[in-house]
């Protein structure tokens, strides 16, 4: 330790340290009105506490990959939803392949995250989305690190996934698979609508059409969410862990699926009818209650609306693929070709940015304008 004298007259005491994180000498400093013995036994001590804190934050920095993983996932847990931090494990099993559960945090790079990426993808048969997702996931552990002072940088933040060559031809070629064309919605409506006992399949596939809700959200919706022709979306329905009459209403997606959708005069009518069956069957006696309930009083599972949808796929010979989600799709393609502005579009499914959303909607508008060119051309 030295003295330096500073120029309004006091003492500032200095002392080298090595940065265990760099190799490098550096320094702490304090500074005093006395260059005493007393003096100089306070500035020691001074800087002997912040040299053993900045040298205990490297301590932490030796916390293993198992160690990081069991404490961020308990703080993920209380800051998502269910449904999203029950996917992690099985991505976790992916990552555990290369980074085992006595890796040292600080010494995972940009080489192990690859390898991690080529298993999975480049070399695996994983999809494209889902290797993005579990390295967003292993990124979002990373970061929490940083907050935690474990470690300086996030090295899957340096890792990029190129897609496959066949990648973009395939996504070309799947995005009319992704949403259904008018005719299509037609023939499927007519085939659930046949069977008195898919009456209310029928009718949540047709409102999911004409409002672009998600399936949790149709199910949360109570009688207390409609009102004067508008419905307000304020959370989804969780039943993951427990059975349907037991299910939860939680919080919606992300803050941008909070909203409240104004509905046509046909999706006014099928909310009503079911409304008014209710009644009769005297399942609503409260505006507490769900509004889509079967007729046991209860939600229809999206499984069971799926299944009965797999089954009209099949019925149909259908070539796309049936379920809730293609409904929500089908809307978005059908505003798009309606003209609505993208912004309106995300607002009314309540997305801030996403995209499926925009590659349907980019989809859609380039199809119409090859058609305005094709009617032209045979002219």
């Amino acid at each position: 330790m030295w003295v330096e004298q500073t120029k309004d007259g006091r003492f500032k005491f200095i002392e080298r340290y090595v940065d265990p994180y760099t190799e490098k000498t550096r320094k702490k400093s304090t500074t005093l009105t006395s260059n005493s013995p007393q003096a100089w036994k306070k500035a020691q001590k001074i800087l002997d506490k912040k040299i053993k804190e900045a040298l205990e934050n490297y301590n932490k920095s030796d916390i293993t990959f198992d160690e990081l993983y069991k404490e961020w996932y308990e703080y993920y847990k209380q800051h998502v939803k269910r449904t999203s931090y029950l996917k992690v494990p099985m991505m976790m099993k992916h990552v555990s392949k290369h980074i085992s559960d006595d890796t040292i945090v600080r010494n995972i790079d940009e080489t192990l995250i690859n390898k991690i990426i080529e298993d999975m993808y480049t070399f695996g048969d994983l999809s494209l989305n889902y290797t993005k997702q579990t390295k967003t996931t292993l990124s979002v552990m990373l970061n929490y690190a940083i907050d935690r002072k474990y470690i300086q940088r996030n090295p899957a933040l340096a890792v990029k996934i190129h897609p496959k060559k066949v990648e973009e031809e395939k996504r070309k070629l799947s995005m009319d698979k992704k949403y259904l064309e008018k005719e299509e919605i037609d023939q499927i409506l007519k085939q659930l609508y046949s069977n008195p006992r898919r009456k209310l399949h029928g009718i949540i596939a047709e409102f999911l059409y004409l409002t672009g809700l998600r399936y949790g959200e149709l199910l949360a919706l109570q009688m207390k969410d409609y009102e004067d022709g508008k419905i307000s979306i304020n959370g989804t329905l969780d039943y993951s862990s427990v059975k349907m009459d037991n299910a939860i209403k939680t919080t919606p997606k992300n803050t941008y699926s909070q909203r409240e959708v104004q509905l046509p005069n046909r999706a006014k009518e099928l909310i009503e009818s079911v409304i008014a069956d209710n009644i009769l069957a005297d399942r609503l006696t409260d505006p507490d209650q769900y509004i889509f309930i079967s007729t046991s009083g209860t939600p229809l599972t999206l499984h069971s609306f799926n299944a009965v949808l797999h089954k009209v796929e099949e019925e149909l010979e259908l070539e796309k693929s049936l379920s809730s989600h293609i409904f929500r799709h089908s809307h978005v393609s059908l505003l798009s070709e309606l003209g609505v502005p993208l912004k309106a579009i995300m607002e009314r499914v309540g997305h801030s940015d996403a995209n499926t959303t925009l590659s349907i909607y980019n989809h859609v508008t380039k199809k119409a304008k090859q058609q305005v060119i094709d009617k032209l051309n045979s002219l």
